[in-house]
């Protein structure tokens, strides 16, 4: 582990197009090709366009992207549009061709994207539904998953869930209705709106809204405030997923999901399928560095970065090393 200052997660950036010399010939979309149709030499050369959403873990996947194409793609340059915004910015670029290629989690994909109301518990049903599902309605490829799991849940302080005999997220609801408001609850500002976050898992486990309406609910952006909030006492419950190291930094309390409201939750890249058309060595490259990928690598990576010197660029790079796709 580096050890320094803590590194924040970039700012919102402007959709750019590629870039490129006086050679190059600009597609519709984010990549753009040079020197025309692909040769003999190799496959035709292109400028891939990264982006991501703006925490540190969708950055890491940015940079895990960006070193693959720049390492192991024949003709193709990698272009920076990390750390765009939310999954509505991301997923608009991706599809209006301001990017080319981000990573992606199933159940987003699922239930907030494509508006699906069922839940998919099985990871290679998830993984192979919504890969239809893209693919059939985009011009788009899903390409390889990860190993890692990105499932949401309810995290509580564990001396508070002790405290009340707080297990599950059905106790947690009795709790609320039986028991008592006077509490904060952090949420992700964008979680708090969509289909598949707050409002249907308040129904789900039977939450009266007048009950929920009287509960301190602070909302937050992503990167990990809501666990630092959490961990100073100043709330009590907040909402997360999986690979989030903070739980086991701060040795939070994960609650069981027992009623199977979340789906899983599984980490995959998209890419257009223009670049791959012309250039299937970037696809290739994309899918060696992605398919290792694990829960507890991932979990290291972002924890790195949360709390030491190292950047997003410094821990993909030691990723793709130990995994010798460098």
């Amino acid at each position: 582990m580096r050890k320094g200052a803590i590194v924040g997660t970039a700012g919102i950036t402007g959709l750019a197009g590629c870039s490129g010399g006086n050679s190059t010939t600009e597609t519709s979309g984010g990549g753009s090709t040079e020197g025309g149709s692909a040769t003999d030499s190799g496959p035709q050369q292109v400028s891939v366009t990264i982006g991501s959403k703006r925490f540190s873990e969708q950055e890491i996947f940015g940079e895990i992207a960006k070193k693959a194409i720049a390492a192991k793609a024949q003709n193709a340059k990698p272009v920076d549009e990390t750390g765009l915004g939310g999954t509505a910015q991301v997923w608009r670029a991706l599809t209006n061709g301001e990017i080319d290629h981000y990573w992606t989690y199933s159940n987003t994909q699922w239930n907030q994207i494509h508006g699906k109301d069922s839940v998919i518990h099985d990871r290679e049903e998830m993984y192979n539904e919504v890969k239809s599902l893209i693919e059939e309605k985009h011009d788009l490829t899903m390409l390889e998953p990860t190993q890692a799991s990105a499932v949401w849940t309810i995290i509580t302080r564990p001396d508070w869930a002790k405290e009340h005999g707080i297990e599950s997220i059905s106790d947690f609801a009795d709790y609320i209705r039986n028991e008592s408001t006077d509490f904060t609850f952090v949420t992700y500002a964008e979680f708090a709106e969509r289909q598949d976050g707050l409002p249907n898992l308040l129904k789900e486990y039977d939450i009266p809204q007048e009950k929920w309406n009287k509960v301190n609910v602070k909302k937050v952006g992503y990167g990990g405030l809501n666990y630092q909030i959490l961990n100073s006492g100043d709330a009590v419950a907040t909402t997360g997923w999986m690979s989030q190291p903070q739980i086991y930094q701060y040795g939070l309390k994960t609650l069981e999901d027992n009623k199977g409201y979340f789906s899983a939750s599984v980490i995959a890249p998209i890419i257009r399928n223009e670049i791959i058309n012309k250039n299937p060595s970037v696809e290739t490259a994309i899918n060696e560095a992605a398919q290792p990928l694990t829960t507890e690598e991932l979990q290291q990576m972002v924890l790195e970065v949360s709390n030491t010197d190292a950047t997003a660029a410094d821990v993909a790079e030691d990723y793709l090393k130990t995994n010798d796709v460098l």
